[in-house]
């Protein structure tokens, strides 16, 4: 195992949850679809940047793509980019609780067993069940649990869907990570773009939100999406999903760096029991047949 492959998990975890700090400060500024374009366009470029960096050609690799695995990396791209992303954000803007955000988005490793139709154990399901139970008493103990809009609820669900079934299809593509995020930012991009363009440019260029887009460039919309297909080629959609069980206590860690938020005692035990299910979860299973030649 390189170490890549071993620190991806923790490195995804750490960007990917700060995400949330930022995408609310930059819609202090910015319209949904103004935020989501600066973002995609962003995070095209630097792709790109760091792929001439790395001494690779990877525009001309794209062109090698046949019309099957491009039409597989644009649907990955619709799911994992536009459709994930922006209903994630328009969750926001509708005003649903961030905590009740946090617990649908949590449905996702319980979510994708079924829909992969990956081969889970009882076991399995039943850590599964546990993680998303300390997941619940987690947020709830740290977050605002208490407005539910519809229109919020239907864009947390429509998110977590997106994710779930992108996160799937991607796994199953097999082509390079530095070769999809081109390929599925630049169709983000240009489609944020349009709309943007036509409902109307909304953008104020405070420092607080190029603070914003340029970590949701960087960190976000780059490194943890590079990551995440990293492992997602190296790994099964099921065990990739897991991690977001510990997306929101990241994103809880943050908020208290940054924000002072207290931690109270049941987001202590919620995460421990999160932490336990996740342990449980990448044990080995026994094999039947070797105890008993045992």
């Amino acid at each position: 195992m390189s170490n890549l492959e071993k620190f991806a998990p923790i490195l995804f975890l750490i960007m990917w949850s700060s995400g949330a700090v930022f995408v609310k400060m930059g819609l202090e500024d910015a319209s949904v679809w103004s935020f989501l374009t600066v973002r995609s366009l962003g995070a095209l470029m630097l792709v790109g940047l760091i792929a001439i960096l790395l001494r690779r050609s990877p525009f001309t690799s794209l062109t090698r793509l046949t019309r099957p695995t491009l039409g597989k990396l644009l649907l990955s791209g619709f799911l994992l980019q536009v459709c994930y992303q922006g209903c994630y954000f328009l969750a926001i803007e509708y005003e649903i609780s961030p905590g009740i955000v946090a617990i649908v988005l949590g449905l996702q490793p319980l979510l994708t067993p079924f829909i992969s139709r990956e081969n889970a154990s009882l076991k399995s399901y039943f850590t599964l069940i546990l993680g998303f139970s300390g997941l619940t008493l987690a947020v709830y103990g740290a977050k605002d649990v208490s407005t539910i809009t519809f229109l919020g609820m239907l864009f947390s669900l429509i998110a977590v869907l997106a994710i779930t079934v992108g996160s799937i299809y991607q796994n199953n593509i097999g082509v390079d990570p530095i070769e999809s995020s081109l390929v599925q930012n630049a169709f983000a991009g240009l489609f944020f773009l349009v709309i943007s363009v036509t409902i109307g440019w909304d953008v104020n260029l405070t420092t607080k939100f190029i603070i914003s887009a340029g970590w949701m460039i960087g960190v976000v919309s780059t490194g943890a999406v590079l990551l995440l297909l990293y492992m997602l080629s190296k790994n099964s959609a099921n065990s990739v999903s897991i991690l977001f069980f510990l997306t929101p206590i990241f994103t809880m860690a943050f908020d208290h760096i940054t924000f002072g938020t207290a931690i109270t005692a049941t987001t202590m035990f919620g995460s421990f029991v999160v932490i336990v299910s996740i342990y449980l979860f990448k044990q080995p299973r026994v094999n039947n047949k070797m105890i008993k030649s045992n």
